[in-house]
């Protein structure tokens, strides 16, 4: 009874959520090769492409939006702290733009980036599909969405490490990250976000790795086994699945001393890791559904 009573209020939740429609507005962005989500390769503020994890190479760069360049960045209102990256939104253009311009569309955005002038600042591939026009700003209306994952499914990638500090990306997700953590021999480290990424403070530690996240809805998200199932192997550029095969980055530091960076070179298989299905868990951290 106590599990049916919780996954009634949470689908009803769900569902007001789903319901809600927002009023805003619309720009565009230059049309560059990485703009937005990577501009000069700084990896934006969500850090899906970062220049040292492979830039729009990385493992979290291959979301269907971002692949696509459906994808916009927010102002800095709705991005809060960040918990905003990876969330999907159907943007929508009515019309009664105040001079006419455009005509109605409508299309799923993710967003990548903060800093946005209108409520969104979308890639000219997203605006275009909406507007059908290619400048301005624009009257739409935004609702929240479940995202499209590609069939590799979750990622948790590498941003950047040392001795004590590591900081991750998740993605590939349906929702936004909520809650993170890490285990290392069996300690558990909470993980906190900071302006789209997600840090941990582990200090000299060895052990098998794995994280476990919980998306905004509820979800739960195992990657088991990470980097070798060692946490000293990890590397700027590493990913861990939740299933399928692992990817490694190779790293070689840079011979130019004006960039002075660790650079990511390639990809390559590594081992292949556990299947865990993600969880629904209720408030009382019953699973809802197995």
């Amino acid at each position: 009874m106590m599990a049916r009573a919780l996954m009634s209020s949470w689908m009803l939740h769900v569902q007001l959520a789903a319901a809600a429609v927002h009023q805003g507005t619309m720009s565009m962005w230059s049309q560059t090769h990485d703009t937005l989500v990577a501009y000069k390769s700084e990896g934006s503020a969500c850090k899906y492409a970062d220049r040292l994890m492979g830039g729009l190479n990385s493992v979290t760069a291959q979301t269907p939006y971002i692949t696509s360049k459906n994808y916009c960045a927010v102002n800095r209102g709705l991005f809060g702290n960040g918990e905003i990256c990876g969330r999907c939104y159907r943007l929508t253009y009515k019309g009664g733009h105040e001079q006419g311009l455009g005509s109605p569309g409508s299309d799923v955005v993710q967003i990548v980036d903060s800093g946005s002038w209108a409520t969104f600042d979308c890639h000219m591939t997203a605006f275009h599909k909406i507007t059908n026009y290619d400048t301005g700003f624009f009257p739409i209306t935004y609702e929240e969405v479940a995202c499209d994952t590609s069939p590799e499914g979750p990622v948790a990638g590498v941003l950047q490490y040392d001795y004590y500090f590591t900081k991750m990306v998740f993605s590939n997700l349906r929702y936004p990250v909520k809650e993170a953590e890490l285990t290392i021999g069996g300690k558990k480290h909470e993980m906190k976000l900071i302006g789209g990424w997600w840090s941990a403070w582990t200090g000299p530690i060895t052990g098998k790795t794995s994280f476990q996240i919980t998306e905004e809805n509820g979800f739960v998200v195992n990657f088991p086994n990470c980097f070798h199932g060692e946490w000293t192997n990890r590397k700027t550029g590493d990913a861990c699945y939740t299933h399928g095969t692992g990817r490694s980055g190779k790293l070689l530091v840079n011979a130019s001393l004006t960039e002075g960076v660790e650079k990511v070179l390639s990809l390559e298989p590594v081992e292949k890791n556990e299947t865990q299905r993600p969880q629904l868990r209720g408030a009382n951290s019953s699973v809802l559904f197995p």
